[in-house]
């Protein structure tokens, strides 16, 4: 299976999601390392999404930023995954155009959004009204913090839905 990897913005959620594909038994080989992460520049999302030109994985998994940018690399650079699961979407604080790509990414991919309770950057009841999701799965899980620190569980959602989604 491929799988690529999208994490937030903050270099420690690289480790992090390397830690929830590790539990999830799923690929690590695949996961960004973001370019203002090593350079002197503002995160940049158009810049990172034209990485994922014409990609075609199995399964993307991505947390906060990285939903941003893999619903940019959807509709504007042919990104085409299988199936996604997004994690941490920051859809409050997102502009509408930014809302109105994550939620062309969910009409055209097979999508799981993994949210928090209580997200500063969106909670998960109001996620599915806001997106205005035609097709896609909310999952919510207890949380206010924006870290989804119990990888375990996590781990365990994903594993069901990729199983159920084969």
């Amino acid at each position: 299976m491929q799988v690529i990897g999208l994490p937030g913005r903050h270099p420690d959620t690289e480790l992090w999601l390397r830690a929830v594909l590790i539990a999830a038994e799923l690929p690590v080989h695949g996961i960004a390392h973001y370019r203002h992460w090593d350079e002197a520049v503002d995160p940049d999302v158009e810049w990172e999404s034209q990485l994922l030109c014409e990609q075609t994985p199995d399964l993307l998994i991505a947390k906060s930023l990285g939903t941003a940018i893999a619903a940019r690399a959807f509709v504007y650079h042919q990104f085409r995954p299988k199936g996604a699961i997004l994690i941490g979407t920051p859809y409050r604080v997102l502009d509408p155009a930014e809302v109105a790509l994550l939620r062309q990414f969910a009409e055209g991919v097979e999508t799981l959004f993994i949210q928090q309770a209580e997200d500063p950057g969106g909670a998960a009841s109001e996620l599915a009204a806001t997106l205005q999701l035609c097709r896609g799965e909310v999952v919510a899980v207890p949380g206010s913090d924006h870290l989804y620190k119990d990888t375990a569980s996590l781990a365990d959602i994903v594993q069901r839905w990729t199983e159920s989604t084969e």
